[in-house]
Order: C-alpha cells, then structure tokens, then sequence
C-alpha cells in the first residue's frame, strides 16, 4: 500500500484508486467554488491508467454555513491572502506526495476545474520543479503582472492543455482566449480547446484530456495502434 504522510499543513483529501501498490504517475485534481474533494471522482474514475494515483483535495476556505462546500480563494479583501495560502499548501501536497511515493516531479500532473484551474495556473508555474502538465479547465490567470515576474523556470516549458466551453456564462471563451494570449506570450508549450458546452467538463472534453495525459505519461497517443492496451485498467 502507499504510505500516506500526515502534517498540519496537509488538505483533507481523497486518493484513488485506495488499493493502488505501485504509482508512476499522479494527477491532482483541485475541485472548482463551494465543492470538494468529492467533486472530481466521476471524472477520474474514467480515466483508467495503470499505475496512476489521483489525488482529490478540498480547498481550505469557506465562504458559507454548509460544511460541504469549500473555496480557494474569496472575492474579499482577503483574496491575496488566501490565494497564497492556497498555492503554499497545494506546492507542499507535491512536494508531499514526490516523498511519500517516490514518483518524479514530471510525472506529477495538476488538473483543475474553474476555481480549482486558476489555482493549478497560479501554482502550478510558481512551482520549483518541472511538472509534467498542467491542466486547467475553464478557469483564468489571476493577478496576471503578478504572475508574469514570478513564474519558476522549472517549468518554462511544461505542457498546458486550456479548455474552455463557447456556452460558458460563468467564465467565457473570450477569458479563455486571453488566457491563452497571456501564457502563450511567454512560450509556453499549450493545447488550446473550446467546446460546444457550458461551464462544465463535457465528454468530448474529457475524451482529449485522457489523450493529453496518456500522450505525456507514456509519450503515445492513444489511438497509436503501439499503445494497444497495456497502459489501461478497469478499476
């Protein structure tokens, strides 16, 4: 079994799969405004990657009475405060789980879903060593300038996949495409998607973030008939 570490400083979690022996890879996964660490399971349970451990955290925050709902960051004065809380408590989750399981940095990958995707930005290029992809779904770049001189050069060149949906209310495709402008000026390594969708992840979204993942976890894609079927598993 994987060792689980406890520290004062850890976020509550779930990992999945719970019986796993051996991980190479990991995929943390932080959950978008007022949910938690349930938010992303359905998501993750069809991935199906061997030998791949998901992490699920709940954010540290609230900004209501129900116990359930957690936040990364408020729209209060307190935002910077708690967004450099946030990004120190998700950097000390990696350097965590790369002790505690002896998996590489750049098999590390972030993944996040709207408020969850401006954290796995905002901490995933701060971060001190390379990554091996960030993956932020419909979210954007928060206090940009801010950003812009303190990205580490560990991961200057780290695969981004943006996703965003053309029906999406909440955070728009035109923030999606200033997100892409902004990182994009800075050189870094970017698939950029939109989707016929809402504020939501849609199965043709989730179809390319498998193929992202399995293309950088095991550099083939998917339907290369090399792949065949050995990097998947029914869980």
């Amino acid at each position: 079994m994987i060792e689980k570490h406890e520290s004062p400083m850890n976020l509550e979690r779930l990992t999945f799969p719970d019986d796993l022996i051996r991980a190479d890879y990991v995929v943390i996964c932080l959950h978008g405004r007022n949910a938690n660490k349930h938010a992303f399971l359905p998501f993750v349970r069809q991935m199906h990657f061997l030998h791949s451990l998901w992490i699920l955290p709940t954010a540290p925050f609230q900004e209501s009475d129900a116990s359930d709902e957690a936040i990364w960051f408020s729209k209060t004065e307190k935002r910077i405060e708690e967004l450099t809380t946030s990004r120190g408590l998700i950097h000390h989750l990696i350097d965590e789980t790369i002790d505690a399981i002896d998996v590489a940095p750049e098999n590390v990958f972030l993944l996040g879903f709207s408020q969850g995707a401006v954290m796995v930005i905002d901490s995933g290029l701060r971060y001190h060593r390379r990554l091996g992809g960030l993956l932020p779904l419909s979210g954007f770049v928060v206090y940009p300038e801010q950003l812009a001189e303190e990205r580490h050069p560990s991961n200057a060149r780290v695969p981004v996949f943006l996703g965003y949906g053309r029906r999406d209310k909440i955070v728009t495709v035109d923030t999606g495409r200033e997100s892409y402008t902004f990182l994009n000026k800075f050189g870094y390594d970017i698939e950029y998607h939109e989707y016929e969708s809402a504020h939501r992840i849609s199965s043709h979204e989730t179809r390319d973030i498998r193929g992202f993942l399995h293309r950088h976890m095991y550099g083939i894609s998917l339907d290369d008939p090399r792949s065949r079927d050995e990097h998947i598993v029914q869980f």
